[in-house]
């Protein structure tokens, strides 16, 4: 919502967009929720009568999106391109 709100507000990629982007708590629950979807679906799709499933793909959804939170970021480029012009930008001052 935070960041609907920057980017509705701006109009365009500000700083406070950018950097609201690359923050780990919101990567995270975008990765949460096709593990979470999955974990809901796997419960009504098989009804268990314990507690069990619920817990162990609870722990499968977290660690899936803890691991693609590390993984899939490294793939964008801009944080390298950001990380570039801020030691460019260092450098020429």
């Amino acid at each position: 919502m935070r960041l609907r709100h920057l980017a509705l507000e701006a109009g365009d990629f500000t700083d406070a967009l950018k950097k609201a982007r690359t923050e780990q708590v919101a990567s995270f629950t975008h990765f949460l929720d096709l593990p979470a979807l999955l974990l809901i679906v796997s419960l009504g799709a098989f009804r268990p009568d314990t507690w069990s499933q619920f817990f162990v793909g609870s722990a499968l959804a977290i660690a899936a999106a803890t691991a693609l939170n590390m993984i899939v970021p490294r793939l964008y480029p801009w944080r390298e391109t950001e990380e570039s012009e801020e030691t460019l930008s260092g450098a020429r001052s």
